[in-house]
């Protein structure tokens, strides 16, 4: 008797001790649209002042602000979680070092513009053009390098430490060219696509600081979702993920916020 309800006792612990995002019912998917309200201004030219005879036949204009023509999507906006303590991990997410991230140079052009990276993952830079090309990486809590990408292989690097921010990117020899990406020590993190809408699946259930930053205007400052207006501190805006899916909808952001 004793034995079984020391056993019992001892099951009882271990299901206490059990962390609470074991179960597939504790994971959230958020999702969302980010849409700019008012006049867009038309994308610049590029004004190619190297290698104008590999470059200059592209057309190449201004990528900095992305918006589809019909629906008003917005790309290019960064979209990830901030947190002080460790983020629980679904264990559908590959390991960090199993698939390495890339970034190309293709047609003088970085590709993809914006880019989600963790930390301890390879990052591999190549060139799909005919020319030399440079990647200046102006980190801050990581070391800020600048490398030219060498013929025909990759440039591989990692990173150890989370970034605040979206880092830059820069060639250095096309002084056009940029491309940021996003360390974070975690999966949850995206960059909205063409029309402006974005993913994160299996972010573990509570209450999280999701952080919302363009190249442009940088952190976010202000946006309404529905008939509510919501200003947002560091492009910070707290999320209470309690069910299966949370659809933000339209995240409509003022167009002005990015002309000043």
């Amino acid at each position: 008797m004793c034995r079984l309800s020391c056993l019992a006792v001892l099951v009882g612990i271990f299901c206490l001790g059990m962390p609470s995002f074991a179960a597939d019912s504790a994971w959230t998917t958020i999702r969302g649209r980010i849409v700019l309200d008012g006049d867009v201004p038309e994308p610049a030219s590029v004004d190619v002042t190297r290698d104008e005879e590999y470059c200059g036949e592209f057309g190449l204009m201004d990528q900095s602000l992305l918006v589809h023509p019909e629906n008003n999507g917005l790309r290019n906006v960064a979209i990830y979680l901030r947190a002080k303590e460790e983020v629980p991990v679904h264990p559908s997410y590959a390991e960090p070092k199993s698939v390495p991230a890339k970034l190309d140079n293709v047609r003088c052009e970085f590709v993809p513009r914006m880019a989600c990276l963790r930390t301890g993952q390879v990052w591999q830079v190549t060139s799909s053009d005919p020319i030399a090309h440079n990647v200046a990486v102006y980190a801050r809590r990581n070391d800020p390098f600048s490398e030219v990408i060498p013929r025909g292989q990759a440039l591989e690097k990692s990173f150890s430490r989370v970034e605040s921010q979206p880092v830059r990117i820069d060639c250095s020899i096309h002084a056009w060219m940029r491309a940021y990406i996003i360390i974070t020590d975690h999966p949850y993190s995206a960059v909205t696509d063409k029309d402006g809408r974005f993913e994160i699946a299996h972010v573990p259930r509570g209450s999280w600081t999701f952080r919302f930053w363009h190249e442009r205007p940088g952190y976010l400052r202000a946006v309404k979702q529905g008939t509510q207006s919501r200003t947002l501190k560091s492009g910070s805006w707290e999320l209470d993920l309690a069910e299966d899916i949370l659809d933000l909808g339209d995240v409509t952001v003022e167009s002005g916020m990015f002309t000043e």
